[in-house]
């Protein structure tokens, strides 16, 4: 399967980087029951120096765009908002730390009016995110971030409301684990990539011991777990944001967010079936913005493309 992420990352930053000026992707595979790295592709290609080709970007830091947003709603779903509660998709100033206003602004340049939870996650709409944010508290968003493994958020004093649209950089396998905690039904499971070490006499003198799972979704974790689970794998919610065709359909039931960052400099997908969960970066990785191109043009295509792959001659599991 390694040799698999390889070839289509290599084979979709070939196809999109003359246009979109883009030079890696990276990729994480996890097996969602026991926490495993089936797969850790940290770049198309390590020999290539021009462009740090030994940076493992499965662990380098960088904006997450619109990935995050699931925390923010998760988070509101814990405090006992559901996907029908109604957000106004309006203009508004919010007020920063330091006091100045902050108007975000919708992807596509618009203002939808009232809409549902559901449909503003789904179809990633930026502001009703914000909104929820400022009702259930960045320390909520911060808590249940690092509950579900994010280490990097250690700036507390520093984030503000635009902290929903990714204005705080992860790791990708990190992120890839949060969703996969989403998988778990709210059970948060630390990652690993070596299950045992044998010597040169076949004794093994090393077995990673799996610790139990902690429920980090509060005491209705499971449902608040669905919840997400269901927007994010909901076809017809996303119409509004990404039309009816889309890399993030799959022939097997599966759950998926994209996420870009402000002047392309990262295109990103995450998402999940029952079993695995895939984590899709794709960028520059000097931090040089590519041209014009989104999470679902430039990263859902690989993630598809290596979901469809892996799964194929797997049982079709439902959430």
């Amino acid at each position: 399967s390694f040799t698999l992420a390889e070839n289509i990352a290599r084979l979709w930053v070939n196809k999109l980087s003359l246009k979109h000026n883009l030079s890696n992707a990276s990729l994480v595979l996890l097996d969602n029951s026991s926490g495993e790295i089936l797969v850790m592709l940290g770049g198309i290609d390590y020999f290539d120096n021009k462009n740090a080709g030994q940076v493992n970007m499965t662990t380098a830091l960088r904006q997450p765009g619109s990935a995050l947003k699931p925390v923010t709603y998760a988070s509101s779903f814990m405090q006992g908002f559901t996907p029908a509660t109604l957000i106004h998709d309006v203009k508004k100033v919010y007020k920063t730390k330091k006091g100045e206003g902050f108007i975000p602004n919708n992807y596509d340049g618009k203002y939808h009016g009232l809409v549902l939870a559901r449909e503003a996650l789904a179809s990633s709409l930026n502001l009703p995110a914000v909104e929820m944010l400022d009702r259930v508290g960045i320390e909520s968003f911060l808590k249940l971030s690092k509950d579900m493994g994010i280490t990097t958020f250690t700036q507390e004093d520093r984030y503000d409301l635009s902290l929903t649209l990714g204005g705080g950089e992860v790791k990708l396998l990190e992120l890839t684990n949060l969703y996969a905690t989403f998988a778990r039904e709210g059970e948060y499971q630390k990652t690993h990539a070596i299950k045992n070490i044998t010597n040169d006499e076949g004794k093994t003198i090393y077995e990673y011991k799996t610790k139990p799972p902690i429920q980090v979704l509060g005491p209705n974790g499971k449902q608040v777990a669905y919840l997400i689970t269901d927007i994010l794998s909901d076809p017809k919610a996303r119409i509004p944001g990404f039309g009816e065709k889309n890399p993030l359909v799959l022939s097997h039931p599966a759950a998926a967010k994209t996420g870009t960052t402000t002047d392309w400099h990262d295109n990103w997908t995450v998402g999940f079936t029952p079993s695995f969960t895939v984590g899709v970066w794709v960028g520059n990785n000097d931090n040089r913005p590519m041209q014009d191109i989104t999470g679902v043009v430039g990263a859902a295509p690989l993630w598809n493309q290596f979901l469809e792959e892996y799964l194929k001659g797997k049982n079709k599991e439902g959430f």
